[in-house]
Parts: structure tokens; sequence; C-alpha cells
């Protein structure tokens, strides 16, 4: 039992001593020993190392700093503010020649971390900074140590930069945003920025933007920070992300129901002018527009670069405005009246005859065509005090209280008969008395036969006049018509000519 119990402790004190040695557990001895060796602390200070000095022996050595950058996630592009915010992960590498030592000396111990307060670090800022004060990305963060002396930073960030906003193609449009990161003290003598990073870790959680291109580029700029100090070179390294929209929210909620608002334009046509809303339904479509219009004003920033979104909406309303201003000429000629004139003839053989054939228009029949129309010479005109009738009473009375009434036949008889007792009254009446009566009868007949001339010459300027609404009406109906088709035709050239315009690549 002994032998076995002491092989067990052997074998437990050899696995304890591996999984010490590389896990560090056993070795927090040698990691006190080693922080002491390399900073030697003493009473709270660094005795032998001082992060407040560039950790080069010779003053020379330029600190190349390797600074990775990738992006995790597109978190907003505003297009009005015009700023780029993004989820990224930082890394950054160089070496500290203050940091190095043998692992033999220490167990086998090759790294070690330590916060970065306890260490030289480099000066880097983001240049093109758009949020509400410059973050020091580096704070509350730790930095690997190993014993070739290379460091090594790591710490994501959310970083929101300025970007110039190209909304000329909106929503069709692609974008490139740039993060530019270099030191603020130290000029290529001292630090040289060496930058790399990639898109690939890039997380599609947003649905407007995704990434084509991601380009990164080491640049060197000389400044002058006063008028007479000498040019300075400073390195820094420039991300450019290329983002490309994903236009289908946009056509849905914008594009889409502006081009239905322009089709129900067209409805105005088929409208007849007698219900007197075409200019009702124009008008509604002209205001419609003007509030998508707002909307889309509201996404984009106020720049010089009109979007194709607006200039499509601006020409709709400019063609909306002209199918009202086609409805008030429709109108006009629709509803002209008794007092103007008629359909010229050239009009009447080209609107009503050709045009209207083209446009499949079937053609109204008037009556002043079919009966080769003559209108009746107008009667003298009576001033609206004197009373047209067609006799008195007066007149009335005196013609029957000189004519006899036979009682006897007055209900009994042919017709013939009484006819003939008539001429035979009128026979034996007095000769004077016959031509008093035969004057006043002729002159109450042309009385009444003036009457119904005037009858018939107030129905037939009636007629007359309805004729020429009628033919007035059918030339508004053909131009109308053609007003539809300049509208449809400027519609479609519209939309082919903005297409034609965006910028796809």
């Amino acid at each position: 039992m002994s032998g076995y119990f002491l092989r067990k402790l052997a074998l437990f004190s050899i696995v304890f001593y591996v999984l010490g040695t590389h896990c560090g557990c056993y070795a927090s001895d040698s990691h006190k020993k080693l922080r002491k060796a390399l900073f030697g602390h003493h009473n709270g200070r660094h005795d032998n190392y001082d992060r407040a000095v560039r950790p080069v022996i010779y003053a020379n050595t330029t600190t190349v700093v390797e600074m990775q950058f990738f992006v995790a996630q597109v978190l907003d592009v505003d297009e009005r503010l015009e700023t780029f915010k993004i989820n990224a992960w930082l890394t950054m590498r160089w070496f500290d020649e203050y940091l190095m030592w043998d692992p033999y000396d220490y167990q086998g111990l090759e790294n070690f971390k330590i916060a970065k307060d306890e260490l030289w670090m480099p000066d880097l800022w983001l240049y093109n900074n758009a949020g509400s004060r410059y973050e020091d990305y580096t704070a509350n963060s730790q930095c690997s140590v190993f014993y070739t002396g290379r460091v090594v930073w790591q710490s994501p960030a959310i970083i929101k930069t300025h970007c110039t906003m190209d909304v000329t193609n909106f929503p069709f449009d692609f974008q490139t945003c740039s993060v530019v990161f270099g030191p603020w003290q130290h000029t290529t003598d001292e630090i040289l920025l060496n930058g790399s990073g990639s898109a690939e870790l890039y997380l599609r959680s947003s649905g407007e933007w995704e990434i084509i291109s991601f380009n990164v580029s080491n640049r060197i700029q000389e400044y002058r920070i006063y008028a007479d100090d000498p040019l300075e070179a400073y390195s820094y390294v420039e991300y450019s992300v290329a983002l490309r929209r994903v236009p289908t929210y946009f056509v849905f909620y914008l594009i889409m129901p502006c081009s239905l608002i322009s089709a129900t334009t067209l409805l105005s046509f088929f409208l007849p002018a007698e219900s007197g809303e075409k200019i009702s339904l124009g008008i509604t479509v002209l205001l419609s527009l003007t509030v998508f219009l707002l909307l889309v004003a509201e996404l984009l920033p106020p720049s010089g670069a009109v979007p194709i979104v607006a200039i499509y909406y601006a020409t709709t309303m400019v063609m909306v405005s002209l199918s009202l201003s086609f409805s008030v000429v429709v109108l006009n000629l629709h509803h002209r009246g008794a007092d103007t004139r008629p359909v010229p003839k050239w009009m009447k053989r080209i609107m009503l005859g050709k045009v209207s054939r083209i446009l499949l228009l079937r053609r109204v029949s008037f009556k002043a065509d079919e009966k080769g129309y003559n209108p009746v010479p107008k009667m003298k005109y009576r001033p609206p005090g004197k009373k047209q009738t067609v006799f008195t009473s007066m007149e009335m009375n005196d013609i029957y209280d000189h004519e006899p009434v036979d009682t006897n036949d007055s209900s009994s008889g042919t017709e013939a008969d009484r006819a003939n007792n008539r001429s035979m009254l009128l026979t034996h009446r007095p000769q004077s008395h016959n031509s008093y009566h035969s004057t006043r009868e002729l002159s109450i007949l042309k009385k009444i036969l003036e009457e119904f001339q005037l009858f018939r010459s107030i129905f037939a300027e009636k007629e007359k006049d309805e004729a020429f609404q009628s033919e007035w009406k059918q030339v508004a109906l053909v131009i109308d018509r053609i007003f539809m088709l300049i509208y449809i035709i400027g519609m479609f050239a519209t939309i082919f000519i903005i297409i034609g315009h965006v910028n796809y690549t």
C-alpha cells in the first residue's frame, strides 16, 4: 500500500507541476519577481521603468506601432448629420526595449498581463472624431507583455467619425467613410504608425447597409504647428469603409408611393368634366407629393447635391401641375356657352375627324350637322315690359259675344253639319258685320302666326346653342385625350431619364 501511495503522490506532483508551469498558477512568485525586476517597485513607484519616456535605449530609434482595425458592426450612418458610427476591435503592437527577460530565469514565464497605466502607450487619437468629446480608447484596458519586449494592446471601441455624404443617387447610393488614427505629439522620427485590418468580422445586423470593400492606407503628412516652426512629418493610418445602401425600404416607402400617386393623376383625364372633381383630384395629388418631398428633405443633408429621388419628386410635381393646367383648358372648352362662337371648321375637321379616329373616340352626330342647320331669322326684340301673348281676353270675349250659338245642335250632329251651320250663320250675317269680323279674325291670326314664329325662333336658337355646346364638349374630350398621352409620355420619359442617371458602380 505504501508503494502504491507513493506512486500516486508522485504522479499528482508531476501533473500539478506541469499545470502550474503552463497555466501560471504555480508561477505567481516568479511573476512577482519578474515585475520587481522590470519595474523595481519601491514605495509605490517604478524605480527601473518610466512610462512617460518612449521605451527605446537610443533616442534615434523609431518606435514602430502596428495597428490592426477590425470592423465588427456598422451601427449607424446618419446622412443628415453626416456621421458614421461603428463597433470596432482595435489592436496595437510595439516593442518596449525595457521589458525584456529570459523565461528560464523565471520558471518559463513568457508573458504577463499588466494595466496600461503602468506602461508607456503611444498617444494615438481619432483625427476625424465626431463625438461630443475625444475619447481615450486605451482607458481601463490591459496590455500583454512578452519576454521579447513585444507589447500587445487590445480593446473594443465605439467609434463615431465625420463622413462626407454624396446623396446624389439616394437611395441607390454608395458611401465611403474613413476612420483616421494618428499620434498627436510624436513625429515619424519617434513613432511610425503601420496599419492593417479587415472587415471580415462584419456582422450583418443592420439591414440598411452592407460593406463592399475595406482599404487601409498608411500615410505621412507634414504639418507646421506655428508659422515660424519647421515642417514636421507625422504618420497616420486611414481605414476606408465602402458601404452600399440596401434600397428596399426606401423603394417601398418613398418611390413606390410616389409612382402610384403620379399614376393616380391619369384618373383625372378619365374623370368626366361634369363631375367638377378634375381640379380637386389634381390638387390632392400635388399636396401628397409635397408631403413625400418634405419627408425626403428631412432624411438628407442640406448640401448642394440634389438627390435623384428629389429630382423625381420635383419632376412629378411639375407633371401634375401641367395636368392641372390641362384640366383647366379642358374645362374651359367643355363649359363654353351660347355666348361663344361656334367651333371653327378647321378645328372641327381636325379634332372631330382625324384625331378622334386616331384616338379611337366615337364621333358624336350632332343635329346641326345632320340637318344642314340653317337658323331661323330672329324676330324683332320685344322689351321685357310688354307682355307677349297670343291675344287678349277682350278680343276673345268680343268674338264670343258676336257669334251666335245653336244650342240645339251643339251636342248633336256630325262635324260636317256643325261646319255647315257655322257657314250658314256667317252667310246670313249682314255684310258690314262680316267685314268687321273678317278683319278682326285676320289680325288675330296674324298675331298667332307671329307668336308661333317667335316660339320657333326661340327653340331653334336653343337647339343651335345646344349643338354648339355639344361640339365644344366633343372637342374638349379629344383635347383631354391628347393631354393624357402627353402626360403618359412625359411620366415614362422622366422615369427612364432618372434611371439612366443613377450610378450603380
